[in-house]
């Protein structure tokens, strides 16, 4: 499958997860809010949800956290491979050149040269393990395609709102620009008391019909329209005073991040509404702070401002803290919220009830993702049957004159806690292989090219082992994988090195989570050292004190 299959279908689940996500967190606070009113003047109640959605997205867009899924995997196969079914081996048949085909690939030879050692018979390879045809016809067919266009329509949707914020941008630092600063503040009937002395913020005023605002994130200005000196003296410092508590609470780094969010889950509708719902929040909180402890006359003037502001501007922009920049609906409900007093607090429960909400959409919107499962085009072939004896000798000659077996480390980040041959007072027995210590779930990858011999709970008879995975690569040689939690391939399978045929765990007989790898010629053990580099290099000084010396080390 191509990266662009393969980052479409990644992106197609994170943002089907983050909706998921989204719907579940809106219906949890429509709720809350209907217990406690309170919570509509909560920041944190609409910025945390935003956080948890775009943690949902990143969280799936990463291929190992497919393993946190509960759901099953959607099996996914190449777009073009081929198979060819024909009538099964009779135990000692062998496979010639003729059963192969004319058109045999290097696998091919492979697959017939293990079938020819008595690896692999073809009675064992399920007619639903075979990849190619019409085997992947329906979700495979529509979906893949589906989610390249998806991927495309996203990075476009994506530049369109980065485009949208950057106009805005330019449009607040046009209006800065044209404004004139004013150098005497007490000259403005708005600074009473001294109240933007402390701040030392810049501020400027502009001719232009635009609400009072708070511009910029890392060092705002407030940017005044000339029209507010009309307003009475008290409405003035009472507006202003709004403003200067948007900076105290620092409301412009919560709203830039709330656009940054937003703008990055542009299709995701509940991104949009809770960050309206974090305006009006903050909104809410800075009226409360402006009017705590003001009669009722001067929040009936408060209001009336409000009204007065929403007549004379042109424009609102939500990039910045703007008095009056709402709807004149969302503006009629703010001011019923001003002329009566506060809802009453949330206590200590509703807080951790609601968090408690949230962390459960969080789970369950990781939860209840499946995964897309995908392996790399390879065509299969089951061969018709052949008993010349010739012709299996020919092709296991070509199996053996191919070039050396090219090997991989299993995990992407081993670390060995047990060489090959350690023997502790634990063991009754020397170590085959070695123990890679990684926690359960983490992909384990094919070593080598080749094909699955073994994919079954135990080996050879022995429990110990737990899930296992066992692959042939040619010429004898053949990797074995144990312990594990899950197996992604099952016997007849050819994979790629590299291909995910599975996810750690802790099955069999073992102390704790790892991955066993064993390494075999034939019916010899091979130290794994000796087909795979760098493993010394990551090792846990337990493993390197008891690790016994190569050949190549005395």
């Amino acid at each position: 499958m191509s990266p662009l299959a393969v980052a479409g279908l990644q992106l197609l689940q994170a943002c089907i997860g983050s909706a998921v996500a989204g719907l579940a967190v809106w219906a949890a606070l429509r709720l809350a809010l209907a217990r406690w009113p309170a919570l509509a003047a909560k920041r944190w109640a609409w910025l945390l949800p935003q956080m948890i959605i775009v943690a949902v997205f990143a969280l799936l867009l990463v291929p190992q956290s497919n393993k946190l899924g509960v759901l099953p995997a959607i099996a996914l196969a190449p777009a073009a491979a081929s198979a060819q079914v024909a009538a099964p081996r009779r135990d000692g048949d062998a496979l010639g050149p003729d059963a192969i085909g004319a058109d045999a690939t290097k696998a091919d030879i492979i697959n017939a040269a293990a079938i020819n050692a008595g690896d692999i018979n073809v009675g064992d390879i399920r007619a639903d393990n075979i990849k190619g045809g019409k085997a992947f016809d329906g979700v495979g067919g529509w979906l893949v395609p589906a989610a390249q266009a998806w991927l495309l329509m996203y990075l476009a949707g994506l530049g369109l709102a980065i485009a949208k914020v950057a106009r805005v941008v330019r449009t607040l630092r046009g209006l800065r620009r044209s404004a004139s600063e004013l150098s005497a503040l007490g000259a403005h009937a708005g600074f009473g008391a001294g109240q933007a002395g402390a701040s030392g913020i810049a501020v400027f005023e502009t001719d232009a019909a635009v609400s009072p605002m708070l511009i910029g994130v890392r060092k705002p200005c407030l940017l005044l329209p000339r029209h507010l000196r009309a307003f009475q003296d008290e409405q003035q410092q009472m507006v202003i005073a709004h403003e200067l508590t948007h900076l105290r609470r620092r409301d412009p780094l919560w709203m830039a991040a709330s656009i940054g969010l937003q703008t990055l889950l542009w299709f995701n509708p509940v991104m949009r509404k809770l960050g309206e719902r974090l305006t009006w929040a903050q909104e809410l909180s800075c009226d409360a702070q402006v009017l705590q402890g003001r009669s009722q006359p001067q929040r009936q003037a408060y209001a009336a401002a409000l009204l007065a502001q929403l007549k004379l501007q042109q424009n609102s922009f939500g990039a910045a803290m703007a008095f009056g920049g709402h709807e004149s609906t969302t503006l009629a409900g703010r001011m019923q919220l001003i002329r009566r007093n506060a809802d009453p607090a949330m206590g200590a429960m509703a807080h951790c009830v609601v968090l408690g909400a949230l962390g459960l959409c969080l789970a369950g919107g990781l939860l209840l993702q499946p995964a897309f499962a995908w392996q790399a085009a390879t065509a299969v072939r089951v061969m018709a049957p052949d008993a010349a004896p010739a012709a299996a000798a020919a092709a296991a000659a070509a199996a053996s004159a191919r070039a050396p077996v090219a090997w991989r480390a299993p995990l992407e980040r081993p670390r060995v806690s047990s060489f090959y041959g350690v023997v502790s007072p634990s063991r009754v027995r020397a170590h085959r292989g070695i123990d890679l210590a990684t926690p359960t779930g983490t992909p384990v990858y094919a070593s080598a090219d080749g094909v699955v011999l073994v994919s079954a709970k135990g080996y050879q008879g022995e429990a110990i082992y737990g899930e296992t995975v066992e692959l042939a690569h040619g010429a004898g040689m053949r990797s074995l994988y144990a312990h594990l939690d899950r197996r992604d391939v099952a016997a007849g399978d050819i994979v790629k090195a590299g291909q995910l045929i599975g996810l750690s765990g802790a099955t069999g007989k073992v102390s704790g989570p790892h991955l066993h790898f064993e390494v075999r010629r034939g019916a010899e053990l091979v130290n794994p050292e000796t087909v795979i580099a760098g493993l010394t290099a990551n090792a846990t000084r337990a493993a390197l004190a008891a690790r016994l010396p190569l050949p190549a080390d005395k």
